[in-house]
């Protein structure tokens, strides 16, 4: 018998959005001011990340950069801000996730956003246009007291949708999301990218090799029973 599953939680950066080219230049960019030579390799270990719990990490990795006498609060906003100035124009939406998105709703399964991204940037992203429009229930991890690898982003966006954990289908991109997918009690769906490779996605219960841009959203469709929710979302 197929799992039955009421509602979709999708990742935003390298999974509903192309974005994590945007977010590499832009971080770039933005601690290069701080001192910090932003390599691929230390991209890598972020991606699932939250803001704060990055820059947390790199001020402890770099003690003698300007990262490390700063505020937190204050780096989370300025490399926010920096990337809102870079990304609007040069992201776009995976066409297969966004497909994937578009049929569940038409099968009256819930959608929300779950993010490590700060909720301005969710909002500035996502929009209000016509996908933006399926996911009125958007979480950020500055909401949560965890970040990913933590359950907390999912948790909450199951509770303001109204729909059981073990209702939930999870859409991910790092081993990050997963991890915190898994421990929430959800099935998930792994989008690793090409360049990252396949390691720490085992857990996830299905794994699309070649990541978003190679999702079948009629495989996935196929893979579960989809029914509406019982209770309205918040």
């Amino acid at each position: 018998m197929k799992p039955r599953m009421s509602a979709a939680l999708f990742d935003l950066d390298g999974t509903l959005l192309d974005s994590e080219p945007a977010y590499l230049e832009s971080d770039r960019a933005f601690l290069a001011g701080y001192g910090v030579d932003y390599t691929d390799e230390l991209n890598r270990g972020y991606v699932g990340r939250g803001s704060k719990a990055m820059l947390e990490d790199l001020a402890a990795r770099f003690p003698d950069s300007r990262l490390a006498s700063a505020p937190i609060a204050e780096l989370v906003a300025l490399k926010d801000k920096a990337y809102a100035s870079y990304a609007p124009g040069r992201v776009r939406a995976f066409p297969a996730t966004a497909a994937l998105a578009r049929a569940l709703a038409a099968r009256g399964v819930a959608l929300a956003i779950a993010s490590g991204s700060s909720r301005a940037v969710i909002d500035l992203m996502i929009g209000s246009g016509s996908l933006g429009a399926l996911f009125p229930v958007r979480v950020s991890s500055e909401e949560v007291p965890r970040g990913k690898p933590e359950p907390d982003v999912f948790i909450e966006a199951a509770r303001r949708l109204g729909v059981e954990p073990c209702a939930c289908l999870v859409l991910e991109d790092s081993p990050y999301g997963v991890a915190a997918a898994k421990k929430a009690g959800m099935r998930c769906v792994a989008l690793p990218d090409p360049a990252a490779g396949l390691s720490g996605f085992d857990a996830a219960d299905l794994v699309v090799d070649g990541g978003a841009a190679r999702l079948d959203p009629e495989a996935v469709m196929a893979r579960y029973s989809w029914v509406a929710p019982s209770r309205t979302a918040e």
